[in-house]
C-alpha cells in the first residue's frame, strides 16, 4: 500500500513539474541580462537575448543558421523554415535512426577546425555548452553571432531552449505551440496507467571501471518518469552518481534501464550481479544510446518506447 502511495505521489508530482515549467523560462532573460537565478547583470538593450555565456544577441530573421549539435539540429527542424537552416551538425545526419532527415544541407564537426563552418559564412551559430570561449570569439571575429543554449540537463532546459531560441529567431508563438506539445505529449505516455502501481527503475551504465547512473537533475530521470516508471535513485542521488556494490543493493529496483549492448557488462559489476533484474526475464530494458544520449526531443521517443517494452501498452 505504501510502495503504491509512493508511485502514485511520484507520478503526480512529475505531471505537476512538467506543466508548471511551461509557463518558466531556465536561464536565460530578456533586459539585457540572464535571469537572476544566473546571478549576472544586465548587459544589453531589452530587445536582446543573452545567451548561457552572458553574450547579448538581438532577435531577427536570421537566414543562414548554422546548427553544431544534435539537439540544435532537432530544435531547428522544428522551429525555422528550412530554406533558412544553412547546415546542420555531422553527429545528426551519420546516426541510423534518422540521419536521413539533415539530407539535403551542408554538415558541420561542432567541435572540429572553425574554418571550414566560418567558410560557410553564417549569420548565426547555434551550439550548447560549446568548448573553450575562444572559438565563439574566433566567430564572433568572422562576424558570426554565436548563440550558447548552455548545457540540456532535461525537460525543462529543453523547453526553456526551445522557447528562447524560437525568440531569438522571430519565431515566438511557434516556440510556445512546441513546448506545451512537448510537455503533453512526454505528460500523456504513461498515462493509461491512472491508478495503477509503477515499477521501480535504475538507469545504469558503465564508464571506465565504474557503474553510473543517471538521475534527478538529468535527462534519464526524465525519461524514466514519463515513460512509467518510478527512478528509484531520486529520493538518495542527484546528477550521475557512481555507484558502490552496496549501493546497488540497497536501491533493489525492479527494472534495470541502459544502453544497447550494455547489460552483460552492467550485470558483471559486483553489486549488480546480485540484483534480481539481472538474473530475471525481461527485467533489463536496452534502449540504443542516441535515444538516451539526447537531452532534446528525443527524450519522447525514449518514454515511449520504456512504457511499451515495460507495460506491453502503446503510450
Amino acid at each position: 500500500m505504501m510502495r503504491a502511495t509512493l508511485a502514485n505521489s511520484c507520478a503526480l508530482v512529475a505531471a505537476v513539474a512538467l506543466t508548471v515549467q511551461l509557463g518558466h523560462g531556465h536561464g536565460w532573460a530578456r533586459n539585457g541580462g540572464p535571469s537572476a537565478s544566473r546571478g549576472r547583470s544586465p548587459a544589453t538593450s531589452s530587445a536582446s537575448l543573452v545567451d548561457a555565456t552572458g553574450h547579448p544577441l538581438p532577435p531577427r530573421r536570421y537566414a543562414r543558421i548554422v546548427s553544431t549539435n544534435l539537439v540544435t539540429d532537432r530544435l531547428l527542424l522544428e522551429l525555422a523554415e528550412p530554406d533558412r537552416i544553412l547546415a546542420f551538425s555531422r553527429a545528426a545526419a551519420e546516426r541510423p535512426r534518422d540521419g536521413y532527415r539533415y539530407a539535403g544541407k551542408p554538415l558541420v564537426d561542432g567541435f572540429g577546425p572553425l574554418e571550414a563552418l566560418i567558410a560557410l559564412r553564417p549569420d548565426l551559430v547555434l551550439t550548447n555548452s560549446f568548448g573553450t570561449p575562444g572559438r565563439a570569439a574566433k566567430l564572433r571575429s568572422a562576424g558570426i553571432e554565436v548563440f550558447d543554449l548552455g548545457e540540456l540537463r532535461g525537460v525543462s532546459s529543453l523547453v526553456s531552449a526551445a522557447k528562447t531560441l524560437a525568440e531569438l529567431l522571430g519565431q515566438a508563438e511557434r516556440g510556445q505551440n512546441f513546448a506545451r506539445a512537448f510537455l503533453q505529449r512526454m505528460n500523456n505516455v504513461a498515462g493509461a496507467l491512472a491508478g495503477r502501481l509503477r515499477k521501480t527503475a535504475l538507469f545504469l551504465s558503465i564508464i571506465g571501471n565504474q557503474v553510473q547512473g543517471g538521475t534527478s537533475g538529468t535527462a534519464l530521470h526524465d525519461i524514466l518518469t514519463a515513460g512509467g516508471l518510478i527512478d528509484v535513485a531520486a529520493a538518495s542521488y542527484r546528477g550521475w552518481p557512481a555507484y558502490s556494490a552496496e549501493q546497488l543493493l540497497a536501491l533493489a529496483p525492479d527494472l534495470i534501464v541502459t544502453k544497447q549492448g550494455m547489460s552483460a557488462a552492467v550485470c558483471a559489476f559486483p553489486g549488480a550481479d546480485h540484483l534480481p533484474a539481472c538474473h530475471e526475464p525481461d527485467r533489463i530494458i536496452e534502449l540504443p544510446a542516441e535515444l538516451l544520449d539526447e537531452p532534446g526531443p528525443a527524450m519522447l521517443e525514449a518514454a515511449e518506447a520504456i512504457f511499451r517494452r515495460v507495460y506491453g501498452e502503446q503510450p
